[in-house]
């Protein structure tokens, strides 16, 4: 494990080869930090990656670890940092040798938000986001600051039915929104609480592996259902 910083957040990555083929940047929750999401990438267990574990740059305001979003919807969102923190991290997993189709946004919770809010906003699509347990946060503006390039972006929706946290009809919502965008885009619901389960590693893996590819045949085996 190795550190890396970029001007607002503070990053460890992690290689699992020594010539990796994609790079994944793990998106804690609330309260997390940048050890959060190493157990996930343990659990995925994925070859050919270099993972980048980022801090959030903002206190989380309840004592401990952070948040990528400061303020309130009474008194207004500082979102600054995280936006600058993300362009800067991309610009340097880029000068690691990742061509923009070679990278992924996986985030659970509050990290899933960022993952759609920062991916659809990008002058190109990225390999493919997989937003966990999330929610659109900002929903007029990012309809307003979306790009027409990040509508290449694919996409892997999933949520636990029983989460206590964040409801499941938030993903569905996010779902509703981005099917409107016209992304390509796969939404699964999958039987656990707020959490990430060791069962849908199968399909996370898949969906790295190959997104596209991934999300046309989950669609035509839901058509082949139907009919």
């Amino acid at each position: 494990m190795n550190a890396a910083v970029s001007s607002e957040l503070i990053t460890r990555t992690k290689s699992t080869i020594d010539n990796p083929k994609k790079a994944i940047i793990g998106l804690h929750g609330w309260t997390g930090n940048e050890d959060s999401f190493e157990p996930v990438s343990k659990m995925i267990n994925l070859d050919n990656v270099k993972w980048y574990f980022p801090r959030a740059p903002y206190k989380s305001g309840v004592g401990k670890g952070y948040s990528w979003f400061s303020g309130s919807d009474e008194k207004g969102w500082d979102v600054d940092k995280t936006w600058k923190g993300m362009h800067d991290l991309l610009a340097i997993i880029q000068s690691d040798g990742f061509k923009p189709n070679e990278i992924y946004l996986m985030g659970f919770s509050q990290g899933a938000c960022l993952a759609i809010e920062f991916a659809l906003r990008l002058p190109y699509a990225i390999g493919g986001i997989i937003p966990i347990a999330g929610f659109i946060k900002f929903k007029e503006k990012l309809l307003e600051d979306r790009t027409e390039e990040s509508k290449g972006t694919p996409i892997l929706l999933l949520h636990g039915r029983q989460d206590e946290i964040i409801p499941l009809t938030a993903s569905e919502t996010a779902y509703n929104i981005l099917s409107k965008l016209e992304h390509p885009l796969y939404f699964e619901a999958y039987d656990a609480t707020h959490k990430i389960p060791l069962d849908i590693a199968p399909m996370i893996k898949d969906f790295i592996s190959d997104s596209i590819n991934f999300i046309n045949s989950k669609l035509s085996k839901q058509l082949v259902k139907k009919d």
